[in-house]
């Protein structure tokens, strides 16, 4: 039986950081490779030395991608939807679901041809809707299943693609900000949430579809949050063989991912980073080769777009660096500011106007690309219009 671990990443935050000049030197020949070795392992951790990163260099996604697909979601009046950094998107392999608060904080189905399907759920009081708003969900293709769960909640909705609603997950607490990761075979779910003070009494737990608590890790004073309050965060990358965790807790310049298995329910740390005096606002992703920690707060990144800038650390070299996101198969375009790696996808969704804006520079500009990179860059150009509904961009990672 495979080893299943959780991992939690206890993230330090709350002043808001410049990067100053780090990033004002783009190397046109660097890469990973040549990147200088910027952390260290000590006793399985990852240690990473912030004041160790001094070069940038422009990233392709398609390094970090085995697929990329662009899709045009349907205009009709029920399918609109909205981009930004409250817009979150759950993939599988035929479907994409769209949340986005700017949209009145609705959940649409569409599939990867961008045909509107349905809406799942709706915001209401009834048994069957969401009171607040969405903070995670789960397309589970495979057994025909949805899982929504709310910024505070009770219970998991669960419908399936039709968007029949079926019988949902009683949660064993109320759960603020709470992540999941379901096991169907099993029929259990792990929870983590903000530990708010008072309730719950755990941090991370598993128990039954009924609601019954198999095991739970109890919240510690290293993990409390006092004062209670919705300022932070909980999220989670799930891009490996294991599933993680991580919690937004805003208080030193040090903070530490963690790995929770749940065979021996214990908390085992793998990735830190030191900031010296000088606490920056951030979060960590783990893919599966690298971690890559990214800023809260936009910064310039080469005087041009407002951008969340980047670190990139190989797992096994240690190296790394500065890191600018490129879409090279759309002519290295920077895309959104805060594209997601969930669960083994990269997505992303933008306006029409703002990716036009940013192929039509590139169609000006005297860059060299490929016949099928400039054809691909035309074509998507002269298709959209500004009046259209938003394009999603996914692809798989690459897991070696």
């Amino acid at each position: 039986m495979n080893k299943i671990i959780y991992y939690v990443s206890i993230t330090l935050l709350t002043i808001i950081f410049s990067c100053g000049n780090k990033e004002t030197n783009v190397s046109k020949k660097l890469t990973l490779d040549n990147c200088s070795v910027i952390a260290q392992a000590i006793n399985l951790v990852t240690d990473l030395d912030f004041s160790s990163v001094k070069d940038t260099f422009n990233l392709s996604l398609s390094s970090l991608l085995s697929s990329f697909q662009v899709i045009r979601l349907e205009n009709s009046e029920d399918a609109l939807t909205a981009a930004g950094q409250d817009t979150h998107i759950a993939a599988s392999d035929h479907y994409i679901l769209v949340k986005s608060f700017r949209a009145g904080s609705s959940c649409k189905l569409y599939n990867h041809n961008g045909d509107f399907i349905r809406k799942i759920s709706s915001q209401g009081q009834g048994p069957d809707e969401y009171n607040l708003s969405i903070y995670d969900q789960y397309l589970d293709e495979n057994n025909n299943k949805i899982y929504l769960m709310e910024i505070r909640a009770s219970k998991i909705l669960v419908f399936d693609f039709d968007g029949q609603p079926q019988k949902h997950i009683p949660l064993a607490y109320i759960t603020h900000k709470g992540r999941f990761v379901i096991n169907a075979e099993k029929k259990t779910v792990t929870v983590m949430c903000i530990p708010f003070q008072g309730t719950p009494t755990a941090l991370i737990w598993t128990q039954d579809f009924e609601g019954n608590i198999i095991q739970e890790y109890p919240v510690s004073d290293q993990f409390m949050l006092i004062p209670s309050a919705y300022d932070y965060e909980v999220r989670e990358s799930l891009n490996t063989i294991a599933s993680d965790f991580y919690l937004h807790n805003c208080i030193a310049s040090q903070d530490t991912l963690y790995h929770y298995d749940i065979n021996s329910n214990t908390l085992h740390p793998v990735f830190t980073m030191h900031t010296g005096h000088e606490p920056i606002c951030h979060y960590f992703t783990e893919l599966p080769n690298h971690f890559l920690v990214t800023w809260y707060t936009q910064t310039s990144w080469n005087n041009e777009l407002p951008r969340f800038p980047k670190i990139l650390v190989d797992k096994q070299s240690l190296k790394g660096c500065f890191v600018n996101l490129k879409w090279n198969m759309l002519g290295n375009i920077d895309g959104p500011t805060n594209p997601s790696f969930n669960r083994g996808y990269f997505t992303a969704i933008m306006e029409p106007y703002a990716l036009k804006e940013q192929l039509e520079k590139v169609l000006i500009s005297n860059q060299k690309l490929s016949p099928e990179v400039l054809r691909k860059v035309k074509e998507l150009n002269n298709r959209i219009t500004d009046d259209d509904n938003c394009i999603v961009f996914i692809g798989k990672l690459k897991t070696k």
